[in-house]
């Protein structure tokens, strides 16, 4: 998982070095394990970190940047050859990026610019899932494009006149003060020069659609994806989610903090009291993106410290937005049982059971490990020590994406789309 970011200052008297960090730092929450960031000089260079620290001194007006979950090679690559230098960024691990740059430096030879070369080398990768990319040169141009398959978003922002953002998520633009213009669709692209600002569009091709992971879990409450508001979209699914509600309940809670929107909307829909249930400690990290076991037990117990009033002897119904291996879930389970001592703990997922891997390696899934790949309901109730288990039904889902116009890809939930 990742976040991408383009700043283009179309004056040089711009440095962007606090815009760059405060971008990435909008962007954390889809991945904080490293960072990339690229830059013109007599070339292009990049640097890549584990923390975001951009000095005050290294970007001058244009820069191509991203963060990530996981420290991997492939995401990103630089080359030059007769003259031509250029970086390239990709949303995730790409195996062919350093192969994609020597062609495009091939290209180069034959096309009349950088935007003609781009565009015949992305032809020649079309049939495979090649990710969101983008590119800098050292004639200081930028190329930003949308996968085909339309998984993850990219959303064109600027800063008045001067400046103009690109980013996978709307609220980078929102936080670097910048106004949102809209979202590129499947295919498209954009090409950034100081005296040249065009679209073009390389679609066609009846690919994916978006992730439905994006406005499970990924984008932030407050983000915007492809013109649905995200937290909207969540209450809604949560709406959908209290009608499987069949006994009584005292009150509800989410699981911090992805999950706070499902449980208002429930909330809302049963008429009985939103309760805060956990505060958190330190910096946010999201479980779900940590891969090493230990690592991901410490992050769920600094962010689930419960509030103890709120919850001790209640009947609880617990939302949570999605469940990969359960051990979130079963550690808060635990939590609540015995170090607060619930009366009764109904647990409600607001997506249907995951029980495939993503195609696509957007988000990384192993089988093997899928919670309701391989156990029934009444088993993974029992192992999560629950009063009651239910999921969101595909119906209730594609309902929901129908109402909002979307086509969501479903692939690891087990159907090919949700919604039109």
């Amino acid at each position: 998982m990742s976040g991408l970011l383009t700043v283009y200052a179309f004056d040089e008297l711009w440095n962007l070095s606090n815009i760059v960090r405060y971008g990435l730092t909008s962007l954390q929450h889809r991945g904080s394990q490293q960072y990339v960031v690229c830059i013109p000089r007599s070339g292009v260079e990049c640097v890549e970190g584990e923390n975001i620290d951009v000095s005050s001194n290294a970007v001058e007006h244009i820069a191509i940047a991203a963060t990530y979950s996981d420290k991997e090679g492939n995401v990103f690559y630089v080359g030059s050859r007769n003259g031509n230098a250029i970086a390239i960024v990709a949303e995730r691990a790409w195996g062919r990026i350093q192969e994609f740059v020597e062609v495009f430096l091939d290209e180069m030879k034959k096309s009349e610019n950088s935007l003609e070369a781009f565009k015949s080398t992305l032809s020649l990768y079309l049939k495979e899932s090649v990710p969101s990319l983008q590119m800098l040169t050292n004639s200081r141009e930028v190329i930003v494009w949308r996968s085909l398959y339309g998984l993850t978003p990219f959303v064109l922002g600027s800063y008045g006149f001067d400046m103009a953002i690109a980013s996978s998520e709307s609220t980078a633009v929102d936080i670097l003060g910048g106004d949102v213009r809209r979202f590129l669709s499947p295919g498209e692209g954009l090409y950034i020069s100081r005296y040249l600002f065009k679209s073009f569009d390389l679609s066609g091709y009846p690919l994916a659609g978006l992730c439905l992971f994006e406005l499970l879990y990924l984008a932030r409450h407050d983000a915007v994806v492809d013109g649905v508001s995200v937290y909207e979209f969540r209450k809604m699914l949560g709406v959908e989610l209290a009608k499987n509600l069949s006994g009584e309940v005292d009150i509800v809670v989410g699981v911090p903090e992805t999950a706070l929107p499902y449980a208002i909307g429930f909330a809302q829909k049963i008429e009985k009291p939103f309760e805060l249930a956990f505060v958190a400690t330190g910096g946010r990290r999201r479980s779900m993106l940590i891969g090493d076991p230990f690592e991901k037990i410490v992050a769920i117990h600094l962010k689930m410290n419960p509030v103890r009033s709120a919850l001790e002897g209640k009947r609880i119904a617990l939302v949570d937005d999605s469940m990969v291996t359960g051990s979130t879930m079963k550690t808060i389970s635990q939590i609540l049982r015995f170090r607060v001592g619930v009366k009764e703990l109904h647990i409600f997922i607001a997506s249907p059971p995951l029980v495939s891997a993503c195609p696509f390696g957007v988000v990384k899934l192993d089988v093997q490990n899928l919670l309701a790949a391989n156990l029934s309901t009444d088993l993974a109730k029992s192992y999560l020590e629950a009063d009651s288990l239910h999921w969101l039904s595909r119906e209730n889902v594609d309902s929901v994406a129908s109402k909002y116009g979307l086509k969501l890809c479903g692939k690891c939930f087990g159907i090919d789309f949700f919604g039109r």
